[in-house]
């Protein structure tokens, strides 16, 4: 790994709109926007919700793992337990993926305001819970973490509007009724699987394919390390207080390159270990058309909810699903991924 550091930003000024100067706010910007032309990665501090991202919050929403067998088969996910209804939300279980190392849970934005026509599209899909008797207060605690990530996200997203120079609207209107996913996962140890000379294919080292991912570490243990240049790793630092912010292939592309998406992907796991991504993502009718900048490349226009199912059935959780929801324009994909589905799968 080389001996490079990730840039570390205060990013309070993006939200303290009280008593913040315009001095601040720019020099905020700025730095956000380096961190994410360059590296395209970076940490933030200064966040606000403290206690909803906190320590706290994240155990409780991680003993969603410790539920007895049969409750958490009740929340699987339909191509794991054909009886349940639910398809894109909830639980894929450690035998979802070929190293039998990971499990998770994705909970969508059900969890703080109601869905606009459910039955429309499956990525309107309600997410199924535990019971209130099982794990009394996960859901309340759920809805602040995820209302809290949400409302970071948009101000980052602001704060690259500015640098970029375009209208605010172009970020905030598609994100009025996204559909941003909160994903909590757990490894457990795999002594058999290579460690990190083969990250790049053993630990699903790759690019997200979205827009804007934020992941904070739980338990000090994050283990993410990112490509800082061709062939060279370092390791992201974990450290309580702090978010991971990472840019998507789909941001790097509307922005027509400017904004950079950076592969990384998960070192050994060695014992139990938790992790919670949280996805920004806009409402699925969104069309993502060039933005008005110099020299953007061309691409054609096309909804965001066509591209996240493209792309999310090609996981090994929703590999086999992409039939079951036709596009609804006439999509093409702008990142030209590769077929293959660990090539772009987010481990975390």
């Amino acid at each position: 790994m080389v001996d490079r550091v990730i840039p570390t930003i205060n990013s309070a000024a993006l939200f303290d709109t009280d008593s913040r100067s315009d001095n601040v706010l720019a020099e905020t910007d700025l730095a956000v926007f380096e961190a994410a032309t360059t590296l395209g990665f970076m940490t933030i501090t200064g966040l606000p919700h403290a206690a909803d991202i906190g320590a706290s919050a994240k155990h409780t929403l991680t003993t969603l793992f410790t539920l007895p067998a049969e409750a958490q088969r009740r929340l699987w996910k339909r191509n794991f337990e054909p009886d349940n209804p639910n398809l894109y939300r909830g639980w894929f279980p450690l035998h979802s993926g070929p190293t039998l190392s990971r499990e998770g849970f994705e909970i969508g934005p059900d969890v703080v305001r109601d869905l606009p026509n459910p039955t429309k599209d499956v990525l309107l899909e309600p997410t199924p819970w535990p019971s209130d008797a099982a794990l009394p207060h996960f859901r309340a605690v759920a809805g602040r973490y995820y209302s809290a990530m949400e409302a970071i996200g948009s101000a980052l997203l602001a704060s690259l509007s500015r640098s970029l120079g375009i209208s605010p609207t172009v970020f905030r209107d598609a994100f009025t009724e996204g559909i941003s996913t909160l994903r909590l996962l757990r490894y457990i140890p795999r002594d058999d699987l290579p460690i990190s000379d083969a990250l790049k294919t053993t630990r699903g080292a790759h690019v997200d394919t979205g827009l804007l991912t934020l992941l904070a570490p739980v338990n000090g243990a994050l283990g993410l390390e990112v490509q800082a240049e061709q062939g060279h790793w370092m390791r992201i630092p974990a450290e309580e207080g702090t978010l991971v912010v990472n840019f998507g292939g789909l941001l790097e592309r509307w922005t027509g390159g400017l904004i950079k998406a950076t592969r990384h992907g998960v070192g050994a796991v060695h014992s139990e270990r938790f992790s919670i991504p949280f996805f920004l993502e806009p409402a699925p009718d969104t069309l993502i058309t060039p933005l008005p900048l110099a020299g953007i490349p061309p691409f054609k226009p096309f909804l965001f909810g066509d591209h996240l199912w493209a792309t999310t059935t090609r996981f090994t959780e929703n590999w086999g699903l992409s039939d079951l929801r036709p596009h609804q324009s006439d999509y093409e994909d702008p990142l030209q991924s590769a077929s293959d589905p660990s090539s772009s799968e987010p481990v975390y």
